[in-house]
């Protein structure tokens, strides 16, 4: 895959820690310039306790701005939630905005959290294996 992708934020505190998948991935796609990162993991990641440790380090996976919750990407992310809680099958309002971000821009998301993210219809999801993760 040479396109663009969007990291989860599971990986990105992979990568923050230095151990995983994330920690394996990420640099390889920051040197290829594929890593965008979302709104919802900058979020999420402020609200951990990595932030306090981390901050600047945070903040420089997200030079080229993060990607943004705009109408279309609220719109579509709302319909998800729609559809997953008519099925009973609500995946959090978090991984509900990524996977909407990510299916307004047509980008895949990487993620270790296949469970949540196979539910959303038209989701592409990232092979980490392919991409070259160790098997876990």
């Amino acid at each position: 895959m040479s396109g663009l992708l969007v990291a989860d934020t599971d990986l990105v505190i992979d990568f923050l820690r230095g151990r995983g998948t994330g920690a394996e991935l990420l640099p390889t796609w920051l040197r290829a310039r594929r890593l965008r990162l979302s709104v919802v993991t900058l979020f999420e990641l402020r609200c951990g306790q990595d932030w306090t440790r981390r901050g600047h380090g945070i903040d420089a996976l997200f030079l080229n701005g993060p990607l943004l919750l705009d109408r279309k990407a609220a719109l579509r992310a709302g319909a998800i939630e729609a559809q997953l809680r008519s099925a009973g099958t609500p995946i959090g309002v978090a991984d509900t905005l990524q996977a909407g971000i990510c299916r307004a821009l047509g980008l895949p998301l990487a993620t270790r959290n296949r469970d949540h993210f196979t539910r959303v219809e038209g989701l592409e999801l990232v092979d980490l294996s392919a991409e070259g993760a160790s098997p876990s």
